[in-house]
């Protein structure tokens, strides 16, 4: 899986590697994660500016639509481009697994108030959200993507199982998971965890599964 990253900051991405399952994933070269400094595509004219004030006036700046095209047009790979707004589709594990099957992705980071709308018309393929909140820049969701893909690899888990029962597959929250001891200062693990009987576990992690499923979408007012 190849992704060349489209960023300001390439210092996120070096970072990320160095530690973890992703260090260890990309040590066996189950994927790849290039970047691409941004900045190296301004206007000559304008130093490493490729940002600048909105037509009709308004708050903060927003990220040019010339230096995103010709890093675009120079990078090695002629990948989907994916641009992170908050505009954009709701990221969830079905689109996850989807875009597992990929040979892999051209990120975009935004930054600033926004980007140029030409960017998102003529020059990505998809536009993804993580969520209904706001940060400072799409690093921090081009890693989520990352890593929510990356981690469906073969190989990339301790164990072939591993992302099987985790939350949001099979569109249900996990169950809630303990070790030892099993009572500590009187918080005591539910007994049929400690039964031995399989199928009394499965079934009481599935109910767990679909109450605290059910509990979160009502909070949540879904």
């Amino acid at each position: 899986m190849k992704f060349q990253v489209i960023t300001l900051f390439p210092e996120r991405y070096e970072s990320y590697i160095e530690s973890g399952l992703p260090a260890r994933a990309h040590q066996k070269g189950l994927y790849d994660i290039t970047t691409v400094l941004l900045r190296n595509y301004a206007e000559p004219s304008r130093g490493d500016r490729i940002d600048n004030t909105p037509y009709g006036g308004g708050p903060g700046m927003v990220l040019e639509v010339g230096p995103v095209y010709r890093a675009l047009e120079d990078v090695k790979e002629k990948l989907p481009v994916v641009l992170f707004t908050p505009r954009g589709k709701k990221l969830n594990q079905k689109m996850v697994r989807e875009f597992s099957k990929a040979e892999g992705f051209t990120l975009l980071a935004g930054y600033y108030e926004g980007v140029d709308e030409r960017i998102a018309e003529h020059l990505v393929d998809y536009q993804i959200s993580i969520g209904d909140f706001v940060l400072g820049s799409g690093d921090l969701p081009a890693l989520c993507f990352i890593e929510s893909i990356t981690r469906l690899i073969p190989g990339y888990m301790g164990s072939p199982e591993s992302h099987i029962d985790e939350s949001n597959e099979n569109d249900l929250l996990e169950y809630p998971q303990y070790t030892k001891p099993a009572d500590f200062n009187g918080w005591k693990v539910p007994e049929v965890l400690l039964s031995g009987n399989h199928k009394l576990i499965r079934d009481w992690r599935t109910l767990k599964s679909r109450e605290i499923t059910e509990m979160r979408k009502n909070e949540n007012g879904l």
